[in-house]
C-alpha cells in the first residue's frame, strides 16, 4: 500500500495522464459522434432502391384543353416480382400512369398497381388517353385507353404492341402504334444456323461461319438491326378493329398533319465497317391506298431514327441528318410532290456545342426552327437559307418548346420558350425568345435540372398556351412536377412522389475546378455529407466515367443515377463524393485518366473537404473500366469498386453474343474505347490501355460486381478480373449476381439492388472508416 505522499504523487500523475487522454482523444471523439449522427440520418437503403420516381423514358402529356396532365410513375419494389412481358423496356417495369386534373389539383392513379404501364398520350378533344400496358396482356404488351369522363379502361387492340410512339389522328378517329406480333425480319448479322439433325443421341450445334475474302466479313454489324424489326398498326377508335400497315425495320414514325401519310425511317446498315453510326431510308405510306414510296435512302439520323417532321400541309419533310463528310448536322426539305431536295445552307460555325435538336414548322410552313451549337437558328424553306435566331450570352441553347404535330409553340403571337444550359453553373433554366428581334428575357433559373429526367421532353405547353409543366430536380431533391404560368411568375409543385425520403437531411453539391496536368480547366460536381461542417475532413468516394463531364450531373439527384447509384446513399453516411470530369483522346484513355482525375481530388484535399488518408473510386461499366485504370497507375485510393467493368481491351473486342453481334468492336475502334483502329492496326495501344496488364502494381482492395447473365460486359470479363489478381495475391472480393443483366439500377431485381448496396457500402466503411 503506497504512503500518503506517495498516493497524492499517484493520483495527480493519474489526474494528469486522464486529461492527456482526453486532450488526444477529442478529435476521435468529434469524429465518431459526427460518424454516429450520419449513421442516424442515414438513407435507408430500401427507400432508394427500385423507389417511387417519375419514370426516365415515358412522357408527359397535357391534354389540349388544359385540363390534364399524364405522366408516368415507377411504383417502387413493392411490384417488382410481378411478371413482365419480355418486350416492357427497363424504364416502364412496375409503372403506373396518373392524371392529375389541373382544376381540382386531384392525382388520380388510373392503372391501380397492375401491370406496367407507360407512354401516355390525349387525344385530340382531350378526353381520351391512350397508353401501352402489359396489365392483360399473358405476356404482351397492349394499346390502352383511358377515358377522362367515364373513367373507364379498355383495351383498344389485342394485337401484340411494341414499344414505340402512340400518334392519334388529327380528328382523333384512330391510332397508329409499333406491333410486334409478326415473325422477326431477317437481315443484318444473322450469320449463324443452330443445327438440329433428326434421330437419337445427336449433337445440336450452333454454327457461325466466315467466308473467306468475303465482304460481310469485313461489314459484319457490331450489333443486330433486327432489334429494329416491327410492324405499324392502324387501330380504329369506334371499331377497334387493328390492321397491319407496315412491317420492316423501324426507327421512328409520324403521321402527317392531315393524317393521310406517314413518314417511317427504316433501318438499313451501319456506315461503315467497326462503326455505331445506323444508316436509315426513309419512307412515305398513303395510308388510303397502301402505296409505299422511299424518298430517301442510306442517310444518317439519330440512333432511334428520329429527327424529321412534317410540314403543316403534310406536303414536305425537313430532316436532320448528318453530313458525313464533315461530321456535322444538316437540315433538308423535301418535297413530296416532285423529290425535290432543299439544304438549307448556313454560315460556318465552327464554335463548340451541342447536336442540333429535330426542326419545327412554323404554322404557315415557311419557316423551321431549330437548335445547333447553342443557339436558335432560322430556316427559310423557300429560298433554302439558314441564320442564327437567337443566342443567349453565357448560356447554351439547347432545346425548343414545341406544340403539337411538331408545330412552333408560340407565346404572345410572337415569342418561343428555350431550354438553356450555364455550363460554369451547370444548371438548366427557360427563357423567352423574340423571334422578331431575337432578345431572350430569362424566365426560370433556380439550380435545377429540367432535362434530365425526358431531355427536352421534360417541358410541355398546354394548346392555349396558358399552362406550362416541367420536370425539376437537384442534387438533394427528388424529380417532380411543376406548374408554371407562361411567366414562370407562380410555380407550383403537383407531386410529391416519394415522401419516404422527406424526414432525412440530404447532402448538397458545390461545383469544384481545377486543372488537369495538361492545363485544360476541369469540373466537378462535389457532393457533400449531409453532416458536413466547414474545416472537418470527410472519406471522399471518386466516382468516374472516363470521357464524360460528368459535372453535368451536378443537378441531378443523387448525381450518379438511381438505386444503389444514388450518392445520396453515401452523402448520407457521412461521405463525400466527387465526380470529376474526365476527357480522353485517342490512343490514350488509361493515362487520360489519371491525368484528368487525380488533380481533382487533389483541389477536394486542398480545399478541406476530403481526407487524403480515406479515399476510394469506384464506377460502372466504362466507369468500371475507368475505376481498374486509376488503381493500377496509383496507390492513393484505399478501396475501390469496379462493377461490370473490364480490364482486357482484346477481350472486351471480342466479345460476342448469341446472335454474333459483337459490338465491342465498335466500341474499341472509333467509339468510346478511343483506339483509332483494329488490334492489328493498334496492337501497343490496346495493350497499353488494358489495365489487365498491369494488375502487379495494384495496391488497393478492390471489390469487384458482376451480374451473370450480362450482354454488355460478359461475365467472363469479371471473372478474368477476379482469376488474376487472386494468382497476384492482391486484396479483392467478387460479387456475381445470378440471373441479373448489366445495369444494377435498371435492370436488377430488389433483393439484388439491395444487398448490393449494402455490399459497396460495408466495403468503403471497412477500408475508410
Amino acid at each position: 500500500m503506497p504512503s500518503t505522499l506517495n498516493l497524492a504523487i499517484l493520483l495527480r500523475f493519474r489526474a494528469a495522464r486522464s486529461r492527456c487522454l482526453l486532450l488526444l482523444a477529442t478529435p476521435v471523439l468529434l469524429g465518431l459522434a459526427a460518424s454516429l449522427r450520419a449513421e442516424t440520418n442515414a438513407l435507408p437503403v430500401e427507400d432508394v432502391v427500385m423507389s417511387p420516381e417519375i419514370a426516365v423514358g415515358s412522357s408527359v402529356s397535357v391534354s389540349q384543353d388544359g385540363k390534364f396532365v399524364a405522366y408516368t410513375v415507377v411504383r417502387g419494389h413493392s411490384a417488382s416480382t410481378q411478371t413482365t412481358a419480355k418486350d416492357v423496356p427497363w424504364f416502364a417495369r412496375a409503372t403506373d400512369i396518373h392524371v392529375i386534373n389541373l382544376i381540382t389539383n386531384n392525382d388520380e392513379n388510373i392503372t391501380r398497381g397492375e401491370g406496367c404501364n407507360w407512354e401516355p398520350v390525349w387525344s385530340p378533344e382531350g378526353s381520351l388517353l391512350a397508353f401501352l400496358s402489359d396489365r392483360d396482356s399473358k405476356g404482351k404488351i397492349n394499346l390502352w385507353i383511358w377515358d377522362a369522363e367515364t373513367r373507364a379502361l379498355k383495351k383498344q387492340s389485342s394485337l401484340a404492341a411494341k414499344h414505340g410512339s402512340i400518334e392519334w389522328t388529327n380528328a382523333g378517329q384512330g391510332l397508329i402504334f409499333s406491333g410486334s406480333s409478326g415473325p422477326p425480319i431477317s437481315g443484318g448479322l444473322l450469320t449463324e444456323t443452330l443445327e438440329k439433325p433428326s434421330g437419337p443421341n445427336v449433337p445440336t450445334v450452333r454454327l457461325y461461319q466466315s467466308l473467306a475474302n468475303s465482304e460481310e466479313n469485313e461489314r459484319a454489324s457490331p450489333w443486330s438491326l433486327d432489334d429494329y424489326s416491327a410492324e405499324l398498326v392502324w387501330s380504329d377508335l369506334a371499331s377497334a378493329k387493328a390492321r397491319v400497315i407496315f412491317q420492316g425495320k423501324i426507327g421512328t414514325y409520324k403521321l402527317s398533319p392531315d393524317g393521310s401519310r406517314v413518314a417511317v425511317s427504316v433501318a438499313t446498315s451501319f456506315a461503315k465497317p467497326g462503326s455505331q453510326q445506323v444508316l436509315f431510308d426513309v419512307a412515305v405510306l398513303t395510308l388510303d391506298s397502301g402505296e409505299r414510296r422511299v424518298v430517301l435512302s442510306g442517310v444518317q439520323l439519330a440512333p432511334d431514327g428520329s429527327g424529321f417532321s412534317w410540314s403543316p400541309d403534310g406536303k414536305r419533310l425537313c430532316l436532320r441528318v448528318k453530313n458525313r463528310t464533315e461530321d456535322a448536322d444538316i437540315y433538308q426539305v423535301l418535297d413530296l410532290g416532285n423529290s425535290d431536295i432543299l439544304t438549307l445552307h448556313e454560315p460556318a460555325d465552327p464554335s463548340p456545342g451541342r447536336k442540333g435538336t429535330a426542326p419545327v414548322w412554323d404554322e404557315l410552313g415557311r419557316s423551321i426552327y431549330f437548335v445547333r451549337n447553342g443557339k436558335l437558328w432560322h430556316g427559310d424553306t423557300v429560298h433554302g437559307t439558314a441564320c442564327v435566331m437567337a443566342r443567349i450570352a453565357e448560356r447554351q441553347i439547347v432545346g425548343l418548346v414545341a406544340g403539337s404535330s411538331d408545330r412552333l409553340w408560340l407565346l404572345r403571337r410572337e415569342f418561343v420558350f428555350v431550354i438553356t444550359h450555364d455550363d460554369s453553373g451547370k444548371q438548366d433554366g427557360v427563357y423567352e425568345v423574340n423571334l422578331r428581334t431575337g432578345d431572350s428575357r430569362k424566365l426560370i433559373e433556380q439550380g435545377q435540372c429540367y432535362t434530365c429526367v425526358l431531355d427536352n421532353d421534360s417541358i410541355v405547353a398546354s394548346r392555349n398556351g396558358q399552362t406550362v409543366i416541367l420536370v425539376a430536380e437537384d442534387a438533394a431533391h427528388a424529380p417532380e412536377l411543376w406548374k408554371a404560368d407562361p411567366e414562370f411568375r407562380s410555380l407550383r409543385q403537383l407531386t410529391h412522389v416519394n415522401t419516404r425520403l422527406g424526414s432525412h437531411t440530404l447532402g448538397t453539391a458545390r461545383l469544384i475546378d481545377w486543372l488537369s496536368d495538361d492545363g485544360e480547366p476541369l469540373h466537378g460536381a462535389l457532393l457533400l455529407p449531409s453532416n458536413y461542417r466547414p474545416g472537418q475532413r470527410y472519406p471522399l468516394v471518386v466516382y468516374i466515367y472516363g470521357g464524360i463531364p460528368l459535372s453535368d450531373r451536378f443537378d441531378r439527384f443523387g448525381l450518379a443515377g438511381s438505386g444503389p447509384f444514388n450518392m445520396q446513399l453515401l452523402a448520407t453516411r457521412g461521405y463525400a463524393v466527387l465526380l470529376p470530369d474526365a476527357p480522353q483522346h485517342v490512343g490514350t484513355p488509361m493515362l487520360d485518366l489519371a491525368k484528368t482525375v487525380l488533380p481533382g481530388v487533389n483541389r477536394a484535399i486542398e480545399l478541406g473537404i476530403a481526407d487524403p488518408d480515406r479515399l476510394a473510386v469506384m464506377g460502372h461499366s466504362y466507369g468500371g473500366y475507368s475505376t481498374l485504370c486509376l488503381i493500377v497507375q496509383t496507390g492513393r485510393f484505399k478501396a475501390a469498386i469496379s462493377i461490370a467493368g473490364d480490364s482486357d481491351l482484346f477481350g472486351s473486342y471480342a466479345e460476342m453474343q448469341e446472335n454474333a453481334s459483337a459490338y465491342g468492336v465498335a466500341i474499341a475502334e472509333h467509339g468510346q474505347g478511343a483506339m483509332g483502329g483494329t488490334p492489328w492496326e493498334r496492337r501497343e495501344r490496346f495493350i497499353e490501355n488494358s489495365p489487365f496488364f498491369y494488375f502487379d502494381r495494384i495496391q488497393t482492395p478492390l471489390l469487384i460486381i458482376q451480374g451473370s447473365t450480362d450482354t454488355a460486359v460478359a461475365p467472363f470479363l469479371g471473372d478474368q478480373i477476379f482469376v488474376a489478381l487472386r494468382r497476384l495475391g492482391k486484396e479483392a472480393a467478387y460479387a456475381k449476381y445470378e440471373g441479373e443483366g448489366h445495369s444494377p439500377a435498371q435492370e436488377w431485381s430488389y433483393e439484388h439492388q439491395v444487398d448490393v448496396s449494402y455490399r459497396m457500402i460495408r466495403w468503403l466503411d471497412e477500408h475508410l472508416k
